[in-house]
């Protein structure tokens, strides 16, 4: 079979050849500079043919070649071989040349209703070759449960694959590689197949288009499109490929052309494989990329951690709406507690990198304000939604598609899927890859649970429990997973089992899951849920404050309960649950418009990191210092005691003998690297994804044919050894401080070991020189590595056999020396055992001189020389039963040291707990050490915060505060710094209003003013110093922010609608310790609605919410109403107009940037115009206009000014005038001339 023929010829790894691939730059510049190309030559015809020869590689021309590998594809030396999918007779596996001619391409024009038929011999272009023409493939595609393109339940996942028509179509009948890629091309339709033939991953038909369009290449010759790369740039085109957003599933070989032979010889006739096994060895999607040893790291390690690296976790979402709730509307019969609950979530975190699974259940209200909140948190790059009639909404479609980063990647899973099925050889393998039904139901919480059971990834806690027993023999696994289970969090196990199904395909199941992390996440609530809430969401709650205590390292000092002020001191105004509920308060909340709002995490301009308050204070050493310091800022602290706790710390840092500690560790801190990353690496390669399940050796990867073995080898031994050598520099760092005097109780407890009483494991550099004095690293990058003593019990009793062997081996020479050979001192000058190497035949030969009289049973296998120099090679039955045994031996051992790193790793992840302690301590220093860092830049100062006393107004004082992340004015200036008092008297003796009105031109700096105030009482919050002279504050428990115009058109919200319902969640959610900034609110309307807008949210704020409040307006009617009002206080933007001009409206306005007490004295909207370059007679027209609209809103036309309530008192009294029939007909005058 020619098939079988040509997988036959594919080498094992073992038998390959080094060979260096000769590879030839072509051009010298212009469009072709630094190109590489294939070295296989086509046809050279004419004079060409004089000038190079096939045979002759450094004289070739190459000048003509299609660049089909990539650079430094070395290490080949099958580059001519023939693909097993291509049955054509003509030299269709040869790289395409590039040519001007058109002879050899065909370019048909493609008729109206069908493309262009696919041409023998030439390349074909693009929609032309043979998958183009399948309509199975193409028009009339129907998924593995038949379900057409256009059925609600339609999967693009698997495929029906039609091998008649592929025949009818081809004219020649499929072959067996062939239907071994459509096999898997079935299971894996969305994805692109990297198929494995000897050296070289192939794309074929819709892959190979995927292949021309995204990583540059050439379609080869022949009717089936088909381009290529070898395994040594696997990695770099799998990143080009998973970023354009493909999934790509990589096939391996699993089973070598020799194996393939002996299986021949097992098979029944008729039944005889005709090519080698190939299995799906991964699934590679940007939510799924762990980056294993065949996969370069080293951008991970570039981006140092949360700062915008654009791999995000991957989110599986599972939606339900409320009964009665609704995408249309807020129901205004809800108290101020929050808006009403139109559906509710459960939701999956996954993120691959580290290993790590979150989970959550909450309700949301019409904004889906909570999973905005989630979405600006995570910044997922790939989502799962539920699929078909009954699934997500299209609002929340909407949503995630407006709101996640812009290149993430959003998939949907029916409620039905299939499970891809394994092509393993091993039956056992089989099961255990597969599911136990080829249907699935992804959003079954049950179905996923007696997976879990059955795959045995966490530990059970009695192996008496039937796996299918839902909620028994979970008392071993993660806490988070099992409060869900047992307090019925449906939602959440039911996006758990997506999760768990999209893993599972994937094949990194086992390696994630079995980390066994997984964590709570509820974001902050302003939802009222009614009678919606359940145990299950409030254990989250309460799962998710306990690990925010670690996170925040609240746990690491005696919980210090705040200051009790006794009901005494709560004023009659205050309800008594108000201030019980700030007593429970731990956080500041921000949601995902404040974090969007304020440029927390990423700028509003291009989404990017830079800009950022993130990027303004991260200046950590390490990824995991980095994510500490990021989760920080999604959650500041609120009480008192815990602020002042974290700001001691990072004051300590930043000053005196301490601080020079600190810039010692910095160094050190650099070196650790990513442990969170490297230690979930190691736990895979030690096997640990083996779980209690019996997974073993069944993951295809082992079995995989890899030919690039030793870089992978040296990727892994280099993952190890950046882990020992950051846990090392960990190791070191509390050196650092052993004589520093410290006056911080955190610190002293983080920068201490624990046999002080800290947070460093004392232990830690004993372990670690254990795995330096049993590893040689340089050895095992090399693939030298033997384990020492100690290490594998089976490995240790190999090696005992060998030498037992080899002493019972010399006692026989000693013996036959002795008494039995003739004569004795040539016979014990001359033995000699030959062939002693671990891999000769024939071992442990005898070599004696023929002169030498030997007994009946030494028989001659071979001899060398001649006459009396003539020396035999003897066997003895004694000899060989010994060799025998020492083979056996030899087996165990070399098969023990093969998996001798695996060991290793396996011990070390043994101790992952000690490496994680040390992880979470040196990256609650990175962080602290960063706060520090900018505690030390002139301009900053350390924040007071004060206690709010139930009978206090909670306030915020600011002297001179500066934006952080504004270093200069629009026009290049320096940044302007602002004072600014609001609230309860903190410092100065000022007013106590808590509302200030803020007027003032465009441009002005008063949106600035806004953000600026909130991200520094932020920054306070987080324990940071903030960039002001001095700064005095009562902690907030929560901002609100509305600010600029924004629609959500996908999700038929207007700009007026989503306005109006960002100030609803204010003035329902804020309380009097919330910050509540608002930006031109009511400008999306009339300006008379508008202006009552705005007066009634102010009026509703200072009544009923008695917060701060920022709110800045161009309605000056509003500051008119209000300017006696003693909680408000009015200010504006100050400015200068030039006067260089008589016409004040065309004087230029010069920005002044600072804060002034009152209204604006005027508009300069016109002004504002001019700057912006408007035509002169459209500012003349405006000028018109506003004077004249000015005078008569300040009554000083002769059109009387009504105001609705005296319009509705005339319109009363007309309309009783003329009810009674008769009109009086001097009333009507009167009501005319007061009119007038």
């Amino acid at each position: 079979d020619e098939d079988d023929e040509d997988d036959e010829k594919e080498k094992k790894p073992k038998s390959v050849k080094k060979k260096v691939l000769k590879v030839t730059k072509v051009g010298g510049g212009g469009n072709d500079r630094g190109r590489f190309v294939s070295p296989t030559p086509r046809k050279v015809t004419g004079s060409n043919a004089k000038k190079s020869s096939a045979n002759d590689m450094s004289t070739m021309d190459f000048s003509n070649f299609a660049s089909q590998s990539p650079t430094h594809a070395h290490g080949n030396d099958t580059v001519n071989k023939k693909s097993p999918m291509n049955n054509s007779k003509s030299n269709n596996n040869s790289p395409v040349p590039q040519t001007s001619s058109n002879s050899t391409i065909n370019q048909a024009t493609a008729t109206k209703h069908a493309p262009p038929k696919p041409i023998a011999g030439v390349v074909n272009s693009a929609g032309s070759h043979l998958h183009n023409h399948l309509k199975f493939f193409t028009t009339n595609r129907k998924d593995g449960l038949g379900h057409s393109t256009t059925h609600p339940n339609y999967s693009p996942r698997t495929l029906q694959v039609a091998f008649s028509e592929i025949e009818r179509e081809s004219g020649s009948k499929v072959s067996p590689a062939q239907k071994q890629w459509w096999d898997i091309k079935s299971q894996y339709a969305d994805s692109v197949l990297l198929f494995k033939t000897g050296k070289f991953y192939e794309m074929f038909h819709d892959d190979a288009d995927v292949g021309v369009k995204v990583l540059g290449f050439v379609y080869m010759k022949g009717t089936l499109a088909h381009a290529g790369f070898p395994e040594a740039a696997y990695d770099k085109m799998l990143t080009k490929l998973v970023d354009a957003g493909y999934s790509v599933a990589r096939v391996e070989q699993t089973e070598t052309p020799d194996a393939l032979k002996e299986r021949k010889k097992k098979a029944p006739t008729g039944k005889k494989p005709q090519v080698v096994c190939r299995e799906v060895c991964g699934l590679v999607t940007k939510g799924t990329k762990t980056f294993c040893f065949l996969e370069d790291a080293s951008v991970l390690e570039k981006d140092n951690g949360a700062g915008g690296n654009g791999r995000g976790p991957l989110l599986t979402i599972k939606e339900i709406m409320l009964e009665d709730g609704g995408d249309e509307m807020i129901d205004d019969s809800e108290d101020d507690t929050g808006t009403k609950a139109v559906c509710e979530y459960g939701v999956t975190i996954v993120d691959a990198v580290t290993g790590a699974v979150t989970m959550g259940q909450f309700a949301d209200d019409v904004l889906r304000s909570r999973m905005q909140t989630l979405l600006a948190s995570f910044g997922p790059s790939e989502v799962l939604y539920e699929g078909g009639a009954n699934g997500a909404s299209r609002t929340l479609i909407s949503l995630l598609k407006s709101s996640c980063p812009h290149n993430t990647t959003f998939k949907s899973l029916q409620p039905v899927e299939m499970f891809p099925k394994s092509f393993a050889i091993d039956l056992n393998d089989r099961r255990m890859l597969e599911r136990v039904k080829s249907g699935v139901h992804p959003w079954d919480s049950d179905e996923a649970l007696k997976e879990l059971h059955r795959k045995g990834y966490y530990p059970r806690s009695s192996r008496k429990n039937e796996p299918s027993s839902g909620a028994e023999g979970i008392s071993r696994w993660p806490e988070i997973l099992r409060s869900c289970i047992q307090g019925g969090a449906t939602l959440a196990l039911q996006s758990f089992g997506a999760a768990l199904y999209y893993l599972q395909i994937s094949l990194v199941d086992a390696e994630i899951l079995s980390m066994g992390i997984v964590k709570p996440y509820c974001p902050p609530n302003n939802v009222d849920s009614g009678n919606d809430k359940s145990a299950a969401t409030d254990h989250l709650q309460d799962m998710y404050s306990k690990e925010s205590h670690q996170i925040d390292g609240r746990s690491l000092v005696e919980a210090e309960k705040p200051v009790n002020f006794g009901p005494s001191m709560v004023p009659a105004s205050l309800d008594s649950s108000v201030y019980e509920a700030e007593s429970n308060i731990d956080h500041m909340a921000l949601d995902g418009r404040t974090l969007t709002n304020l440029e927390i995490l990423n700028n509003i301009t291009s989404g990017g990191y830079q800009g950022s308050l993130l990027s303004k204070i991260d200046v950590t050493q390490s990824p995991h210092g980095s994510r500490l310091l990021r989760a920080w800022l999604l959650r500041p602290l609120f009480r008192k005691v815990d602020i002042d706790r974290r700001a001691d710390v990072v004051e300590e840092l930043a000053g005196g003998a301490v601080a020079v500690a600190m810039a010692e560790a910095r160094p050190l801190l650099k070196k650790i690297g990513d442990i969170e990353r490297l230690l979930s690496r190691v736990h895979s390669m030690s096997g640990g994804g083996c779980g209690e399940g019996g997974n073993g050796d069944s993951h295809p990867n082992d079995r995989a044919v890899l030919y690039e073995m030793d870089k992978y080898t040296k990727r892994k031994v280099g993952d190890f050894s950046k882990l020992l050598n950051g846990l090392r520099a960990a190791a070191e760092i509390p050196d650092l401080f052993v004589n520093a005097e410290i006056q911080s109780p955190m610190l002293e407890k983080i920068v201490r070991t624990t046999d002080e009483n800290g947070c460093f494991p004392a232990e830690m550099k004993e372990r670690l020189d254990w795995f330096y004095d049993n590893f040689d690293l340089k050895k095992a990058a090399r693939g030298e590595f033997e384990p020492s003593r100690g290490m594998d019990d089976d490995y240790d009793a190999a090696c005992n056999e060998i030498e037992d062997i080899q002493r019972e081996l010399q006692n026989y020479k000693d013996e036959m020396c002795s008494s039995v050979l003739q004569p004795r001192n040539t016979a014990r000058s001359s033995w000699k055992y030959i062939n002693l190497k671990e891999d000769s035949k024939d071992k442990y030969l005898i070599e004696l001189p023929i002169s030498v009289q030997v007994p009946d049973d030494f028989y001659v296998k071979a001899k060398r020389g001649k006459g009396a120099n003539q020396v035999n090679k003897y066997r003895t039955p004694a000899v060989e039963q010994l060799v025998q045994e020492l083979e056996r031996a030899i087996d165990v051992k070399n098969e023990r040291k093969a998996a001798g790193m695996k060991l290793v790793f396996a011990k070390f992840d043994s101790m992952r707990s000690v490496w994680m302690a040390a992880t979470h301590a040196s990256a609650m220093l990175d962080a602290l050490g960063s706060l520090a860092q900018i505690a030390s830049q002139p301009g900053f100062c350390r924040p007071q915060i004060m206690d709010c006393p139930p009978s206090a107004k909670p306030g915020i004082e600011v002297i001179q505060g500066r934006h952080p992340c504004v270093d200069v004015t629009h026009s290049g200036g320096d940044f302007i710094p602002n004072d600014l008092a609001l609230g309860g008297k903190v410092e100065s003796d000022g007013d106590e209003s808590s509302v200030l009105l803020l007027s003032g031109p465009n441009m002005g700096g008063k949106s600035t003013l806004l953000r600026q105030t909130c991200l520094i009482t932020i920054l306070a919050q987080v324990g940071s110093f903030v960039p002001a002279e001095s700064c005095s504050l009562t902690p907030v428990d929560r901002i609100f922010t509305r600010l600029g115009a924004s629609d959500r058109i996908l999700c038929g919200q207007s700009t007026f609608f989503v306005e109006l319902a960002e100030t609803a969640a204010a003035v329902r959610g804020a309380t009097r310790r919330s910050l509540v900034i608002m930006d031109e609110l009511g400008r999306g309307t009339s300006t008379f609605d508008g202006t009552a807008i705005a007066s009634a949210t102010v009026q509703h704020l200072v009544e009923r919410n008695q917060c701060l409040t920022l709110f800045a307006t161009h309605y000056h009617s509003l500051l008119e109403d209000w300017k006696n009002e003693p909680s408000i206080r009015l200010g504006h933007m100050e400015c200068v107009v030039e006067d260089n001009d008589n016409d004040s409206e065309k004087k230029s306005i010069a920005f002044l940037y600072t804060l002034g007490d009152g209204p604006c004295p005027k508009s300069f909207g016109v002004n504002v115009a001019r700057l912006a370059g408007l035509p002169d007679d459209v500012l003349e027209r405006a000028k018109r206009v506003s004077v004249a609209f000015e005078a008569e809103m300040n009554g000083e036309t002769n059109h009387h000014k009504i105001i609705p309530s005296e319009a509705e008192d005339i319109a009363s009294k007309i309309e009783k005038l003329f009810s009674t029939g008769a009109v009086n007909h001097d009333e009507l005058k009167q009501i005319w001339e007061g009119l007038q």
